[in-house]
């Protein structure tokens, strides 16, 4: 009987993988790494076993990037000894082109990762870092927990020994470090489950009902950062996960945040909202207007992101989060401010596109 329990779980977890829905409870991790054997430590992966990567207590490759283009790379990403190597091991899946990318993190930058680092980092001086141990332990990763084994900060921005969730790794850099640039916020603050709104990746959401959402999605789905971030390619030779992109943020789909734009693409955003009931204006009656432009004013309409914000509102419902680079404070109130006045009903105090709301209210 414990066998066929084993075998129920494991095919519901493949299920759970298989379409694209995130393993969100602990029991299920905590199943998954007891009986599931890490990918590099199985003999039909790496059937050079720990020579594969190392001699004596050094990488074969002496660096850690490219020790792990050693399986992960294209063939002039390595030597000619390393690809000797690789033709006696499993074929695996591709990275090492998504850091070439324009916008990846920057695991070039060699010789900072310390086996023990303790995170939020409080020294303002200390050297940012993005190498592949810091996302991935090699000795314990399996396919569905690829981050298992290394260190995270949970939801409540504390640090943790071990992390379960993809959120808790991107929390040890984008969370309340002293070292992060100015202009990157908390993400721990932005996501807090307690906000108004954030998107569902530490819980499910607090909108429950959101018409624009693609079939298979509910508002009590929930989302990974690698739903956004992530590699633009889909060549499905190549690894998931937030390695690298051609699009800024290392976002999987494009993502127009300027206003005015010839041209604008919201790929990201039709990713899990339809386009159809967007412009539809099925949850505001000013969506095309505002995404589209007008042509009457000769105006050509402004980005998803003057309005909302990707992560979470400490102050608004909806993900309202005014960009200050396109809105200012109206003439007469002298308020950047968004008030919600029930579902489908609200008003705006601002000066956006050269238009006064003062406010602007609206209705479905």
């Amino acid at each position: 009987m414990k066998i066929i329990g084993i075998l129920v779980f494991n095919l519901f977890i493949l299920l759970t993988i298989v379409n694209g829905q995130s393993i969100n409870t602990r029991e299920e991790i905590d199943f998954l790494v007891q009986t599931r054997k890490p990918t590099h430590l199985l003999k039909e992966n790496n059937p050079g076993g720990c020579k594969t990567c190392h001699a004596g207590i050094t990488y074969i490759g002496n660096e850690e990037e490219v020790q792990c283009y050693t399986c992960h790379g294209t063939k002039n990403k390595r030597s000619k000894k390393l690809n000797q190597m690789r033709l006696k091991i499993k074929e695996s899946k591709i990275v090492s082109e998504d850091f070439e990318k324009l916008y990846r993190h920057p695991v070039e930058r060699r010789g900072l990762h310390k086996y023990i680092e303790i995170f939020p980092v409080t020294n303002p001086y200390e050297p940012r870092h993005a190498e592949c141990l810091d996302c991935h332990n090699p000795h314990k990763s399996i396919p569905e927990v690829p981050h298992w084994g290394v260190t995270g900060v949970g939801a409540d921005g504390k640090f943790l020994k071990n992390a379960y969730f993809e959120y808790e790794v991107c929390f040890k850099c984008h969370g309340a470090d002293a070292n992060k640039p100015l202009y990157q916020k908390n993400k721990v603050k932005e996501f807090n489950p307690n906000n108004p709104s954030y998107h569902p990746v530490v819980a499910p959401g607090k909108n429950n009902y959101l018409p624009s959402l693609k079939v298979g999605l509910t508002y009590e789905s929930m989302i990974r950062c690698s739903s956004c971030h992530g590699s633009d390619s889909k060549d499905k030779k190549r690894v998931s996960g937030v390695h690298g992109s051609n699009n800024e943020y290392i976002l999987v789909a494009s993502y127009t945040k300027t206003e005015e734009t010839i041209k604008p693409q919201y790929d990201l955003c039709y990713e899990c909202h339809r386009i159809e009931s967007i412009l539809g204006n099925e949850s505001f009656p000013y969506h095309r207007e505002h995404i589209e432009g007008v042509k009457a004013r000769d105006w050509k309409g402004t980005s998803c992101s003057t309005c909302h914000t990707p992560h979470g509102s400490e102050k608004n419902k909806f993900l309202i989060e005014f960009n200050p680079d396109y809105v200012t404070r109206d003439s007469i109130n002298n308020k950047i401010e968004f008030v919600s006045e029930g579902m489908f009903k609200g008003s705006c105090y601002l000066k956006c596109h050269n238009v006064e709301h003062s406010p602007k209210s609206y209705s479905k």
